[in-house]
């Protein structure tokens, strides 16, 4: 992967497809906010007493557990003829139970909880069958007030989930620095669903706290919208006839060349993005040496500015050149799976021609984005 960017995306699709349906591992990604749709509706009965507490824990789905059935859970035994249960080794489901078992604020509860984990935890943290995330959240379901962890993930994770707040700022940047190299060295592990989608929201939450507009937040979709809103800041383009100020000449910011675009679109998208790469040079095509405008790593995405400056360049013209840009790009190994996203502006302002010209270019194999801005009607 080029950066951790990529990384965390690969991991949220490795997520994604080893949950496919299993119940609990599609509800942790859903309750952590990786997944948008709700997990399909489950048949409660048809799953076992164990998963059913457990996602009950996780407060997603209105489904109401009883005593009665958490009792019984917690009465059940670790091992059948030395077979361990599927909890024995799954310490982000007995995590889930611990939250439910908190919830219900039962004292007997607890009391059968803290017996029921007495059978397998300790064995389980001594041995060798646990990673050190998984070993750190035992030792938080076994006492979570004063457990010390090895480890930056799981006391980042319990700080944003509001479990155990983490006041010291300067704690916390030193936990943000060590988990950094924690999440690049899941590349090469082989974990769990579970642990995959604790790693990425810790990811997304230290992101977030660390950057003012994080990039790990924008999809696709978020970089068009921003596109698409942009004519709204160009309502404070200056385009003077008349300076403003006593004995001052006018001022206007002229765009008449496609690299002024570029340069626009660079100035508006690297507070955001600050791996943001222009005039990206690309693997010669016989005679063709191929340039991307505008990349954007972080979403694998090109952005190819067009500048329509007359009349006389038809929008079949841009939409030939497109075609041929794209084609181009694809030869590239290193681009050849990255988005294209088409950006426009037009100094004629022919809106009548707008949604057709977005509606073909969108047909094109492996353009995934159209964005058509007009001039500032200011400027004559």
């Amino acid at each position: 992967m080029d950066n951790v960017y990529e990384l965390r995306e690969y991991l949220r699709r490795k997520a994604i497809e080893s949950a496919h349906t299993d119940p609990f591992k599609s509800s942790i990604l859903y309750f952590l906010g990786l997944s948008k749709d709700r997990i399909p509706d489950i048949d409660f009965s048809a799953i076992s007493l164990y998963q059913r507490c457990a996602i009950a824990g996780l407060d997603i789905l209105d489904e109401i557990i009883s005593n009665q059935d958490v009792s019984r859970l917690l009465g059940q035994a670790a091992r059948i003829d030395s077979t361990p249960r599927a909890w024995v080794s799954d310490m982000f489901g007995v995590m889930a139970v611990k939250w439910l078992v908190d919830k219900m604020n039962n004292e007997r509860i607890t009391r059968e909880f803290e017996n029921w984990i007495s059978e397998f935890l300790v064995q389980q943290v001594r041995g060798d069958h646990l990673n050190l995330v998984e070993k750190d959240i035992a030792a938080y379901i076994s006492n979570s007030k004063t457990a010390i962890f090895t480890t930056a993930c799981v006391p980042l994770f319990l700080h944003y989930q509001k479990i155990r707040k983490i006041d010291d700022h300067q704690m916390r940047f030193s936990l943000t620095s060590r988990f950094m190299a924690e999440f690049r060295s899941q590349a090469n592990k082989e974990a769990s669903t579970a642990l995959l989608s604790l790693v990425i929201y810790v990811f997304d939450q230290v992101t977030q706290d660390i950057s003012l507009v994080p990039s790990k937040g924008w999809s696709l979709d978020d970089l068009l919208r921003f596109l698409e809103h942009i004519p709204v800041g160009l309502k404070r383009w200056t385009y003077e006839e008349v300076g403003r100020t006593k004995g001052a000449e006018p001022v206007k910011w002229l765009i008449e060349n496609e690299y002024h675009v570029q340069n626009l679109l660079y100035i508006l998208l690297a507070p955001i993005f600050n791996d943001v790469a222009d005039e990206v040079n690309l693997e010669p095509v016989g005679q063709k040496n191929p340039r991307i405008d505008l990349y954007l790593p972080s979403l694998h995405t090109i952005i190819e500015v067009k500048y329509r400056k007359e009349m006389k360049k038809t929008f079949q013209t841009f939409i030939g050149e497109i075609a041929e840009d794209a084609s181009l790009y694809r030869t590239d190994v290193k681009y050849s799976d990255a988005r294209i996203v088409i950006f426009l502006w037009d100094c004629t302002r022919s809106t009548q021609e707008h949604a057709k010209f977005k509606e073909g270019v969108l047909k094109m194999s492996g353009i995934n984005g159209c964005v058509v801005i007009n001039a500032p009607s200011t400027m004559s």
